[in-house]
């Protein structure tokens, strides 16, 4: 969630941008479109933190160093909902139709934005605030941010020093927030409380040893703008931060967080807020790009799941052994993270445009004090102006855990963070000459509806096996993938509580467990939506590749396909579904 952190700011861009017609109206005279855009993009990446991770030189940019800051607890004001209207609302003033390609996309993209920002409601502030959480809670990202910040300059390492100070101040002011949306029934449940007090714990219990003291001096060791004497006392000062400032933070939480226990209104999902339901029509939009009732995103997971069943019902029939043969079936004996990408790479000519340059990969692992608490994988975006490196990490306890049930687990998760997935994505467009605005404004729909697509899609390139077994090792993928979104669905907008979701899932799983049943249950309410972003915008693109395949017939080129999508760039996927209609079918 963006917000305005300095009022003074937007008085500034006020000040410099607004006149007063004779009717005593106040108006924007935005300029030329690539002015405009240019003082849009400076406001949108006005952060260090942002500053750091989006850029390798920044000047080039016409940016420059701004103090760091943390998210701080922030409700929105009439008055700051005027400015960003105002400004941002300026995109209005220019015809979208005289706009070329480059700018029409800017254009959707900005008044995307504003759409959703001017759609939350009075009193949706709680809903969409949670600076503390398990899975996206600032105290659970912070430790891999502060892992991964770029050194660039001496003035980075300082920087980063600054953020370590400024933890203890802000986790005390992310604690009084819970305090605050208690007393105004938005209390956090109690599972998440345990699993946050939990995540501090684990950070604090082996500070000697803490990955960020462990990692430290192999960041520095390289960088010629240090002596040695300087790299030492960096060391030093690393140690320190690391043992009183960062850890006070985390002490703090695990301390306090305790006081909004058994305050909580209510332990289910959004539905079970006054504005909850509404809140969560707007949140689907946000993240997923697609405009539309929940009623018919539920009917139309409902169809696919009824599809997919089906579908794996005939399966049966030609092959009554179909699932046990496919649950023995690997479809690589690659064992190593760097062999499944090189095959990925081999793979993707005739399925995929050809990439502008080849970085070099670096696969890390996350470290095992956060490895309970951390995603499987997950892949870092790179600096909009560099194409030297990319990394992706890995969470060896997790994906040996998740093995154990599917020997291809690290096949499709390579797939969907590497190749054809986030990391060929983000090279493909790091490649395109664009507005910047395009680089820094992402959907999350298209990001990881793109990323699952290509997992699924990476079922085609494995070639000597029954097609099938291939074809049944997908449906089963999109079954889960479907009832997660459906059960998601059922909880934060129908209300489903407990049983109601046991009683679904039990239609799927006569033997389910009930702890099995709660941890569903407890991720979902945590995370709305969270299936929809992978899930839902998958099905969506899965259903347009069938749609122009069938339209074009032997014309159809799945390269040219896969271009049209990528061109657009992380754009609403409702938007995308558009241009690539027109760019191919007209």
């Amino acid at each position: 969630m963006k917000r305005v952190k300095k009022t003074i700011v937007w008085l500034l861009l006020l000040c410099s941008l607004v006149f007063f017609t004779g009717c005593g109206k106040i108006r924007i005279n935005p300029g030329p479109f690539d002015e405009y855009t240019a003082s849009i993009f400076k406001t949108l990446v006005n952060d260090e933190m942002s500053l750091n991770f989006l850029f390798e030189d920044r000047t080039t940019f016409g940016l420059d160093y701004v103090e760091p800051s943390l998210p701080t607890p922030s409700t929105s004001s009439e008055f700051g909902r005027l400015l960003i209207n105002l400004y941002f609302g300026s995109m209005s003033y220019y015809n979208y139709d005289e706009l070329n390609d480059d700018e029409q996309i800017t254009y959707l993209l900005v008044k995307d934005l504003l759409e959703n920002y001017n759609a939350k409601k009075p009193g949706m502030d709680y809903l969409a605030s949670d600076y503390l959480g398990s899975y996206l809670g600032y105290q659970a990202q912070l430790p891999l941010l502060l892992a991964e910040y770029h050194f660039w300059t001496l003035k980075d390492i300082e920087n980063y020093f600054a953020y370590m100070d400024l933890v203890e101040e802000t986790f005390k002011a992310y604690v009084d927030f819970e305090i605050e949306k208690a007393n105004n029934g938005f209390g956090m449940p109690d599972f998440v409380i345990d699993k946050v007090i939990a995540q501090c714990e684990t950070f604090l219990s082996d500070l000697d040893n803490h990955f960020l003291i462990q990692i430290f001096p192999s960041k520095i060791e390289n960088l010629v703008f240090l002596t040695e004497d300087q790299k030492a006392a960096l060391i030093q000062t690393n140690e320190e931060k690391v043992k009183e400032s960062l850890a006070k933070g985390y002490e703090y939480i695990k301390e306090n967080l305790g006081q909004v226990r058994g305050l909580a209104t209510n332990n289910l999902g959004l539905a079970h807020y006054e504005l909850g339901k509404d809140y969560y029509t707007l949140l689907f939009k946000d993240e997923t790009g697609y405009d539309i009732p929940i009623e018919e995103a539920i009917a139309y997971i409902d169809q696919i799941i009824s599809d997919r069943i089906a579908r794996i019902i005939e399966l049966y029939r030609i092959n009554p052994n179909i699932g046990e043969e496919a649950d023995e079936l690997k479809l690589m004996m690659e064992s190593t993270p760097e062999g499944y990408l090189a095959f990925f790479q081999e793979k993707l000519a005739g399925h995929f445009p050809i990439l502008p340059y080849s970085p070099e990969i670096e696969v890390k692992y996350i470290s095992p004090v956060m490895e309970d608490f951390f995603s499987p994988a997950a892949y870092m975006i790179s600096p909009i102006d560099s194409m030297a490196k990319e990394s992706i990490y890995l969470n060896n306890k997790k994906v040996n855990q998740y093995e154990t049930t599917d020997k291809n687990y690290l096949y499709t998760t390579l797939a969907h963070e590497g190749f054809p997935g986030h990391l060929y994505q983000n090279i493909y467009f790091k490649g395109q000459e664009t507005n910047p605005i395009r680089k820094v404004l992402k959907s999350s729909g298209y990001v990881e509806g793109w990323a699952t697509y290509a997992q699924m899609y990476s079922y085609q390139f494995i070639d000597g096996v029954d097609p099938l077994l291939l074809e049944f090792l997908k449906l089963n993928d999109e079954l889960n993938g479907a009832i997660n979104c459906r059960i998601e669905m059922g909880i934060n907008y129908e209300g489903w509580d407990f049983q109601a979701l046991k009683d679904y899932l039990i239609e799927f799983n006569p033997n389910i467990k009930d702890e099995n049943v709660q941890k569903a249950l407890e991720q979902l309410i945590e995370v709305p939506t969270n299936p929809q972003i992978y899930y839902f915008t998958y099905f969506k693109l899965a259903d347009l590749y069938e749609e122009i395949k069938t339209a074009l017939g032997t014309a159809f080129d799945p390269v040219t396909f896969h271009q049209a999508i990528l061109d657009c760039g992380p754009l609403p996927l409702r938007y995308v579904e558009e241009r690539v209609r027109k760019a191919l079918l007209n």
